[in-house]
């Protein structure tokens, strides 16, 4: 998992000239980082989302073998978008037009890494054995498990554990 993890915080500092780029020229904020780690959700796959988030930038994440999620990626109209999403390992997708201008991917399974990179994103994540790494401008939404929720931290803040009802925080200061 910790490979997982490293591969993550590297291909985002890898990303953060692009992301900033195009932070700058649609608004006058700094990017702003989310990390979540083995987040969790009330209802599985089918319940209330753990991570709610659309950000301006790259969203790179996985599920843990022995967990269940699902990720949904609505790519939102943006110029200069790095390809579309995609996921690896244990992991079902379905592609679907969405309000006739965008599109809905949606991944499910277990044990998968997801990634959503240099564009407009609208991500919602349900499940368990979540970590998130996210860069760029936008908001967020947690909300974690009554039973064991994962921790966040956003824009370097110190790791907190996931709250129990929903809260918004916004990605990068401006």
């Amino acid at each position: 998992m910790r490979r997982i993890l490293l591969s993550c915080a590297i291909l985002g500092v890898l990303s953060l000239p692009a992301a900033a780029g195009s932070a700058r020229a649609s608004a006058a904020r700094k990017a702003g980082f989310l990390v979540v780690h083995g987040a969790a959700g009330d209802g599985g796959v089918t319940g209330s989302p753990v991570v709610k988030l659309v950000v301006h930038g790259f969203v790179l994440g996985s599920v843990k073998p022995q967990d269940e999620a699902r990720v949904d990626v609505y790519q939102l109209p943006s110029k200069g978008t790095q390809g579309g999403p995609t996921a690896v390992g244990d992991v079902s997708s379905k592609t679907v037009r969405w309000h006739h201008r965008l599109t809905r991917h949606e991944f499910r399974g277990t044990g998968f890494r997801f990634r959503a990179m240099g564009g407009f994103y609208r991500v919602v994540v349900r499940g368990s054995g979540v970590y998130v790494f996210a860069g760029g401008t936008g908001t967020v939404t947690l909300h974690g498990s009554s039973f064991d929720p994962g921790e966040y931290s956003v824009d370097g803040a110190p790791f907190r554990p996931l709250p129990k009802r929903s809260v918004t925080h916004r990605l990068g200061r401006g």
